[in-house]
């Protein structure tokens, strides 16, 4: 078994389907990879919709659980993984056709633990762009370190790597607490401790943005969830950095995590007051921003984001 997908999946009937079409259209015998989605607590028809997708397919297998949250199936997920590399997968999203035989052989080639790629935002699940993506069959091969210092625009998400499942197990990774954001501390500790990340600048990935999706939610209450957890990724964060700063970790790397780190700060307080939180609560949460070194937020204003607007909405939130 030469990869193993993984897909936690609630209440996903109106794309689920799509996914997995994606999945299939391969190059690759379906005796190689597997497919392993695991229902957390479906209200809705996802359920009967995969089964009946499976009689098909034998490398789609299907798990049921009582609702348990995201990341805690991640983690259920990862110890039924067979292949081995693991890729992580939303149960809204999609991939490219006839892509994993290209991704697996430079993997494989180079001996990789972790080989990236790039992903497009889109609202669409037509796959009329979908068209087989060219490989040249050479790959950018890092240190980890490496892949942070010289790729800033590149997000840390799981769903844009494949991760040995080797390396998974010998480094004893696993999925935090965090509902929101646990992937993306799950990518960076993977890349900080690993030599070997190869890199491919080809559109695999297609990031569906759903209206209805938690992340998007205008309800008041799960706003209010969603940046409490982006507030314990920003402490999760903080903390991995300042364990950096021993002296053996280049100012690239670190200001790029800084840079990382203070973007979601920037937008988590822009959207405390965009959705009207109190005064006593925003000072608490900054409060809590400056004990670990994340507020003021000095690193922000780079890239994408160093522009007179922005640079002025940073000098306000500092003050």
């Amino acid at each position: 078994m030469k990869l193993s997908i993984l897909i936690p999946m609630y209440n996903a009937e109106d794309y689920i389907g799509n996914c997995i079409e994606s999945l299939l259209h391969q190059n690759i015998p379906e005796d190689d990879y597997e497919i392993i989605i695991m229902d957390d607590g479906s209200t809705d028809n996802s359920v009967a919709l995969v089964s009946e997708i499976a009689k098909s397919h034998d490398n789609i297998k299907l798990y049921t659980e009582p609702n348990s949250g995201a990341f805690t199936t991640r983690n259920k997920l990862l110890k039924l993984a067979q292949g081995d590399y693991i890729y992580n997968l939303d149960a809204d999203d999609y991939i490219v056709k006839d892509c994993l035989k290209e991704l697996l052989l430079l993997a494989e080639t180079n001996q990789l633990d972790i080989i990236g790629f790039d992903t497009v935002e889109t609202k669409s699940l037509e796959k009329k762009d979908l068209t087989t993506p060219i490989f040249d069959n050479e790959v950018k091969i890092c240190s980890g370190e490496q892949f942070i210092e010289n790729y800033p625009h590149v997000r840390h998400e799981i769903w844009w790597y494949f991760i040995k499942k080797d390396f998974i197990e010998e480094h004893q990774m696993s999925f935090n607490n965090n509902e929101y954001n646990a992937d993306v501390m799950f990518t960076l500790e993977a890349l900080l401790i690993t030599d070997k990340v190869g890199y491919v600048p080809v559109s695999i990935h297609r990031y569906v943005q759903t209206g209805n999706s938690l992340m998007r939610s205008s309800d008041f209450q799960i706003i209010s969830k969603r940046l409490e957890y982006i507030q314990m990724m920003i402490h999760n964060t903080s903390e991995l950095i300042n364990g950096l700063n021993d002296g053996n970790h280049s100012k690239t790397l670190i200001d790029n995590l800084k840079h990382r780190r203070d973007v979601f700060t920037f937008f988590n307080i822009a959207n405390m007051i965009r959705n009207r939180f109190s005064l006593e609560h925003i000072k608490s949460k900054i409060d809590g921003f400056k004990k670990i070194n994340a507020y003021p937020i000095n690193n922000f204003n780079r890239y994408r984001y160093n522009t007179l607007q922005y640079r002025i909405l940073a000098s306000v939130i500092n003050r």
